[in-house]
């Protein structure tokens, strides 16, 4: 116990500031570089400029006694609190909410107007260090309360570890309030090993901080990528690579429980006619309001994928070959009296359905051969729905 007390006495505190000015401007040059290659997301340029000025507002602290106290308490300070003040609002516009001005206000208020008086007409140290911790506390811990309050479920894991830090930071700067209070003295930098924890504590959690919020980036980044590899561009449905991977996930499923599956292949009848009267704009359009109309139709469970061309496959968990024939039957009918208008163009189709089922299917290549097959009678009056009972 003796030996730590020594090393925690041996550390030096301005030194240990001025660290940490140094890794967060570092930080900041990162989380910058990122927002160069991620430009589709909000937030990340201005989580730059926020680390950017908390970063440099440290530097300028670490050399109290060397520059005025001017640049070394009032600027400084007023950088700290801006600087987070411009995380807490990058971090909101990240994750698409909106910030509470209200809670920026609180926090950067009172310093601006405070700081000056405790620094100029009462040189009052306590004071300044209760009044920063306050206003960046109140920044930093609504931010981890948001954080911990999301249910994105593609980069969850990620906000909860920089809402962690958050909170941790935040008890941080709250312990080296009371410290101050417990302890009160008129050099911010005397060493003692309560001042060299808080300085420990600090550096730790200005580091995760960045760490957090450039691993939330990269998740969400990582997902979003996913997402569009199982997603048609077009229809912004499931994809055909998507729907092969529910399948088999299906078949996996049966093998284990028994329980039927089935699928509808769903053609758009004529619609090379609708190319060739309207244009590709307009077929375009028709794709994607067929698509959406179906499903926003279908049971939850159900997954709908563009499988190519005019074509959809859709899965229909736990449905026998007639309950598949009930559901295939309503979206004819529902395409059937829906009109889609585009760019003036009032448009009426119908679609011919075949249907599969996993009972008679071994594979994915063969559940789509039988509805396939299904597919071609429907297609000989077109606007039919037709099963498929062929044995394995």
């Amino acid at each position: 116990m003796t030996v730590i007390t020594e090393i925690l006495f041996s550390i030096h505190i301005q030194t240990t500031v001025f660290l940490i000015g140094v890794s967060v401007l570092i930080q900041a040059g990162l989380i910058w570089f990122q927002s160069l290659m991620i430009q589709e997301y909000r937030g990340i340029r201005l989580a730059a400029l926020g680390t950017f000025f908390y970063g440099l507002g440290m530097l300028l602290a670490s050399f109290r006694g060397v520059f005025s106290d001017t640049i070394s308490i009032v600027a400084a300070n007023y950088l700290a609190v801006i600087g987070t003040a411009f995380i807490y609002m990058a971090v909101c516009a990240f994750l698409n909410e909106r910030f509470n001005i209200f809670i920026i206000a609180s926090a950067v208020f009172p310093v601006l107007v405070f700081l000056p008086y405790f620094t100029y007409v009462r040189n009052d140290l306590t004071a300044r260090v209760i009044l920063i911790g306050f206003g960046i506390s109140i920044l930093i811990g609504t931010l981890a309360v948001r954080l911990f309050r999301l249910h994105e479920v593609n980069f969850r894991f990620s906000a909860r570890f920089l809402a962690f830090v958050s909170a941790m930071y935040t008890f941080v700067l709250f312990l080296r309030a009371v410290a101050f209070l417990i302890f009160p003295t008129d050099d911010l930098f005397s060493s003692s090993p309560l001042a060299a924890l808080n300085s420990i504590g600090l550096f730790i959690s200005s580091f995760l901080w960045s760490i957090g919020f450039l691993l939330m980036v990269s998740h969400r980044l990582q997902a979003d990528l996913n997402e569009l590899a199982m997603l048609d561009s077009l229809t912004r449905i499931a994809n055909r690579r998507a729907m092969v991977a529910h399948l088999e996930a299906e078949f996996a499923r049966f093998a284990r429980t028994k329980i039927d599956f089935s699928v509808l292949l769903v053609d758009v009848d004529h619609f090379k006619t609708v190319n060739d009267r309207y244009g590709h704009e307009t077929g375009d359009q028709v794709l994607h309001d067929v698509a959406q109309l179906m499903k926003h139709a279908l049971r939850k469970q159900d997954v709908i994928s563009r499988w190519g061309g005019e074509e959809f496959l859709i899965l229909l968990p736990g449905s026998t070959p007639e309950e598949a024939a009930e559901i295939g039957e309503r979206l004819r009918r529902l395409v059937q009296h829906s009109n889609i208008s585009f760019n003036g163009h009032e448009v009426s189709l119908t679609v011919s359905i075949g249907i599969g089922n996993s009972a008679s299917c071994k594979d994915v290549d063969h559940i789509y051969k039988c509805s396939d097959e299904a597919l071609y009678r429907a297609k000989i009056t077109r606007n039919a729905v037709a099963m498929n009972y062929d044995p394995v």
